[in-house]
């Protein structure tokens, strides 16, 4: 267990994207303030603690064992409830970093009106305050 900890943790530092400009990029920068949160076993995200024009940039992680790990970027605008996937790539031990895919700005995302349940609990997780309260939690 203390292995997959040191893992991820070591996964989330080396997958921080770096920008000069992190307000137009779609994905979370190394230099944005995160809160950390569980969503289920096996799967975890950080979302940026700043909204940047009403939209939140969350990272989620989906632990897939000795295959690696998902990393699925989105953008959440609780302003109409819709929600947008900014990136997807799956990183392995041999390769965790980066790929040299161009960044998406906000302005190229196309947002869309979830209906999946885990969709769904991606807007509710984000725009419904449940997050503030984790990170309140965690500083008590």
């Amino acid at each position: 267990m203390l292995k997959n900890v040191v893992f991820i943790a070591a996964l989330i530092a080396s997958t921080a994207s770096v920008a000069g400009n992190s307000q137009g990029s779609a994905i979370i920068s190394d230099k944005e303030a995160v809160s950390t949160y569980v969503v289920a076993e096996n799967t975890w995200a950080v979302v940026a603690a700043n909204s940047s024009k009403g939209l939140t940039k969350l990272r989620e992680f989906h632990d897939m064992g000795e295959a690696g790990v998902q990393q699925i970027d989105y953008v959440v605008n609780c302003s109409n409830r819709k929600l947008s996937m900014a990136n997807f790539q799956v990183l392995t031990e041999m390769n965790a970093k980066t790929s040299d895919v161009a960044e998406r700005s906000l302005v190229e995302l196309k947002f869309y009106q979830p209906v999946i349940q885990h969709d769904i609990n991606i807007v509710d997780n984000v725009c419904g305050g449940r997050l503030a309260m984790n990170k309140v939690r965690a500083v008590n």
